[in-house]
């Protein structure tokens, strides 16, 4: 089957989940024996990728010194798939997230597929920003064009799969799509253990400038609302007065809002920003820190979750998305409300000072993740929904 799949994250340029996402699928369809074709922009500051067996990448060219940079991306999109189509026509068109803008119906005779991670509507509302905002950031995800654009991207295609069933009720209700178009298939994890020595893991800490205490961890866009550090670092205020320990964040984003906060609270001295770090060095901040929270108000799958777990830490989350269908709680992890500072920094303070409180927690998570949020696994799902569709 002839597979284009057109992304705006791909290896090397990845931001978020939506770019895991891409490099996953791509492969894992690119190992099922289909020709797979990547549709992605051309980021011209870093290097690109090469194309591998049964995987061509068409990285399109964009100007760097023009702005919204998306929108030159979709103007370019149709010409780029019509010229490879041209020689041998698509079986599928899968988008991942909103990566066309659908303004025409179909960009090729071939079926459309989009996948959504999240509801920008869901996202909009969550980051409560005005009007003005919303216009200033007319590139972005708070655009307020954009709501336009997912509703028609949501119409126009032919099957939608959705990374949680939380994500699937939200479209549902916002946009009354058909349940029956709307498949739910979870993202996945590689379970291929790493270990560190005692020695590896020391380094790590003098290359963090982290001291010998115990280690609270964050892993996200330090100055994205959804993501709520700021409730951690509210909630490591709280923290402190029981435990000298200290927050170990991770992620790119514009620190300063994150950093006034910690300084406002006087608790600077116990924050410690890595910025962006590689996938080597994330692996030894899950295994140096102690307890790994997830403050979101909101989150439509949980990635670093299922990556916290398999490294069996314990986790504590917030009752919203689709955290919820990853922790039960008490049992394999716990969740605490939305915006509760208390609750957040208690379960916290109950970790951190009777060590794991679950048995057998590392054994039971690895069967969980493998059985569940298994790559190989999910994306021959999506190769069904494409044999449904497709006359191959």
């Amino acid at each position: 089957m002839r597979i284009a799949f057109i992304t705006f994250e791909y290896p090397p340029f990845i931001l978020g989940g939506a770019g895991t996402y891409a490099v996953n699928v791509t492969r894992e369809l690119a190992k099922l024996g289909h020709d797979v074709t990547v549709f992605t922009p051309q980021i011209e500051s870093i290097e690109s990728v090469d194309n591998t067996e049964n995987l061509k990448v068409c990285r399109i060219a964009l100007n760097d010194n023009l702005p919204f940079r998306a929108l030159q991306f979709w103007l370019k999109l149709p010409e780029a798939l019509k010229d490879i189509e041209s020689s041998n026509k698509f079986d599928i068109i899968h988008f991942n997230g909103l990566s066309y803008w659908f303004i025409k119906k179909k960009l090729s005779e071939a079926p459309n597929i989009v996948t959504i991670h999240h509801l920008v509507t869901d996202s909009i509302k969550c980051n409560n920003l005005s009007l003005i905002s919303r216009i200033k950031d007319i590139s972005g995800e708070n655009s307020f064009l954009i709501p336009f654009l997912e509703k028609r991207c949501i119409k126009y295609a032919d099957k939608i799969v959705s990374v949680s069933k939380f994500t699937k009720k939200q479209i549902v209700d916002t946009y009354g799509t058909s349940p029956e178009k709307i498949y739910v298939i979870y993202n996945g994890i590689e379970l291929k253990e790493q270990t560190f020595t005692e020695e590896e893991l020391e380094e790590s800490r003098k290359q963090f400038g982290i001291p010998q205490k115990p280690v609270i961890l964050f892993v996200g866009r330090v100055d994205d609302h959804r993501k709520g550090l700021d409730l951690l670092l509210k909630s490591l205020k709280i923290v402190l007065e029981k435990i000298d320990c200290i927050l170990l964040v991770v992620g790119k984003g514009n620190q300063n809002e994150a950093r006034t906060l910690a300084t406002s609270l006087e608790i600077q001295d116990n924050v410690f920003f890595t910025g962006f770090v590689n996938e080597i060095n994330l692996k030894k901040c899950y295994q140096l820190c102690n307890v790994y929270v997830v403050p979101s108000r909101l989150e439509g799958f949980g990635l670093t979750i299922l990556e916290a777990m398999a490294a069996g830490k314990p986790v504590v989350a917030t009752n919203v998305g689709a955290i919820p269908e990853i922790i039960t709680d008490k049992e394999n992890g716990f969740l605490v409300e939305p915006n509760d500072i208390d609750s957040i920094s208690n379960t916290i303070c109950m970790i951190l000072q009777n060590g794991m409180p679950l048995q057998n927690y590392k054994k039971d998570e690895i069967h969980f993740i493998s059985d569940i949020f298994n790559w190989e696994k999910n994306v021959k799902e999506i190769e069904h929904i494409y044999a449904k569709l497709s006359d191959v």
